[in-house]
């Protein structure tokens, strides 16, 4: 009988979760994609709000932010898929707003991608087959073995709760705001609940799988 395998250090315990979060992180769009999405909002509630909301300045400021930093994504050579997803994204927000004249509508596709997202996870757990399982375990080039290990699921489970709350916190306090025609607090509360809830669920998520690397069904490389 062959000896076990001898217990992970501190430090490689450590690094596996590092590695695990930062999987995850680019799962999401990662900390530039992340910064990248969020800059055109922000653009587009300061120059709404200078220019007295001047409708058509606003949005030309946002979409050229935008265009902008497509470029700058293709000369760093992100994926194309990353580069045209957030121009295309901004693009059809920004017809919406120019096409009804309402600047509320350059919100609405962002609660939409929220609702769906935290929709998906919260079908994904009725149907116990938690979402970011799939994706994390995807991402570190295992295999599936893991929706047979009870502590594994249910620890996976936890995590898309997690990013289920998240993005229902995001759709619960800007529909509202979008039913209210609050552009401004839209646009400010696009940016507090876009950074800091990214970082928390990633830091929450980090310490989750530290306690993952305790458990024989996610510890190992599904053997």
């Amino acid at each position: 009988m062959s000896n076990p395998d001898p217990e992970p250090t501190e430090e490689h315990l450590v690094a596996e979760i590092k590695d695990d979060s930062e999987l995850l992180a680019k799962a999401l769009g990662g900390w530039t994609g992340v910064i990248d999405s969020g800059l055109p909002f922000v653009i587009f509630t300061v120059v709404y709000l200078l220019t007295d909301r001047d409708l058509e300045t606003t949005l030309y400021a946002s979409v050229g932010t935008a265009a902008v930093i497509a470029v700058l994504r293709l000369v760093r050579h992100q994926p194309l898929q990353q580069v045209a997803s957030g121009v295309i994204g901004i693009a059809i927000a920004a017809f919406l707003a120019q096409r009804t004249g309402n600047a509320d509508n350059f919100f609405l596709p962002g609660i939409i991608t929220n609702a769906v997202y935290a929709s998906a996870c919260l079908i994904s757990i009725a149907i116990h087959k938690p979402l970011l399982g799939y994706i994390i375990e995807a991402m570190r080039g295992r295999d599936m073995s893991w929706v047979k290990d009870h502590e594994a699921h249910r620890l996976f489970s936890t995590i898309t709760w997690l990013w289920a709350l998240i993005f229902g916190v995001r759709v619960a306090i800007m529909f509202p705001l979008f039913l209210l025609g609050q552009t401004a607090a839209l646009g400010t509360l696009k940016i507090l609940l876009g950074y800091p809830l990214f970082a928390l669920g990633i830091f929450v998520t980090f310490k989750l799988l530290g306690r993952a690397k305790n458990l024989d069904g996610v510890s190992n490389d599904g053997a």
